[in-house]
């Protein structure tokens, strides 16, 4: 099964980025372009959260074989950007989170080699980790809002309405299915409480409309990634009144023509209800990772 999986994310690294991305290397000049190359690799691979940008090239090891062919080690630092992994914007063009907006920061390790002026990623694994920490952000912002995790009870909660309050909203053909929660903040505000701001993702689902509100959790598979229109979303949740603020969302495709669902289309899984991302969790080094932040899962998975 390992070998299995190895072989078509080594596919889809060599056909879907290489052709696109090519890299010299055995100097420490062309170690940079090495590390933007696997950048590029690690954010084409990413199933959940946000894009990650290169912002240090830590260390870098290189040594080529009688054959040509040049083994590289990387260590990089990388910042999160304001781009979910589904917005089909360049990581490049990205903004990076303030350190009051608490995004993530990533060390990482990469493995690649060049053959010719063809690059291939072979392994990396990252630790992930908020960018400032919650106790650091409170020594030199203490009204700051703080990370709460991902999955919060709370911010669930105010998710499920906002999808909710989203689907009531008769614009769109199909029903939208809370694909994930990209981020969640808490903070005090005086007379008024404690506040929830979230970011979420929605993803368009084979369910019509014209099927009627009893379909709307039934068999709502959502669209493969070629075909469906996301929505990502702001919100805050007043948590004393228990009243969920304005929706204020984003939509884009990686298809720049939707298309309508058929009856031949194929049915696609969200990731956090896949084995990926079982085993993403399971090969994580930290073992007792940040669940404020989406990690970046190790390459190969196994």
């Amino acid at each position: 099964m390992a070998v299995g999986l190895f072989a078509v994310l080594f596919c889809f690294v060599a056909a879907a980025i290489s052709a696109t991305h090519e890299t010299s290397a055995c100097s420490r000049r062309d170690s940079v372009a090495a590390a933007r190359f696997a950048v590029h690799v690690i954010n084409a691979q990413r199933l959940h959260g946000f894009k990650f940008k290169l912002v240090e090239l830590v260390s870098s090891k290189y040594q080529k074989d009688l054959w040509g062919v040049c083994y590289i080690a990387l260590k990089v630092k990388l910042l999160q950007t304001k781009c979910h992994f589904t917005n089909p914007k360049s990581h490049e063009r990205c903004d990076l989170f303030r350190p009051d907006e608490r995004g993530a920061a990533a060390t990482c390790d990469v493995k690649l080699y060049v053959m010719g002026r063809v690059g291939t990623v072979t392994r990396y694994n990252c630790v992930t980790k908020p960018e400032p920490s919650n106790k650091v952000l409170a020594q030199i912002c203490p009204g700051c809002p703080t990370l709460s995790p991902l999955d919060d009870p709370t911010a669930l909660k105010a998710a499920r309405e906002a999808t909710l309050r989203f689907n009531r909203d008769g614009k769109r053909r199909n029903y939208f299915a809370l694909m994930e929660v990209a981020q969640v903040l808490t903070g005090y505000i005086v007379h008024t409480g404690t506040i929830t701001w979230l970011q979420l993702v929605l993803v368009e689902t084979m369910c019509l409309r014209e099927d009627g509100l009893r379909n709307r959790n039934v068999n709502c598979a959502p669209r493969c990634p070629d075909k469906a229109t996301y929505y990502y979303c702001l919100t805050d949740y007043d948590e004393v009144k228990e009243v969920l603020g304005d929706l204020d969302c984003d939509s884009y495709s990686k298809n720049p023509r939707p298309t309508a669902p058929d009856a031949w289309e194929p049915t696609c899984q969200l990731f956090n209800q896949s084995p990926k991302a079982s085993a993403c969790k399971a090969q994580l080094n930290d073992p007792n990772p940040d669940k404020s932040v989406h990690h970046i899962c190790p390459f190969p998975l196994k």
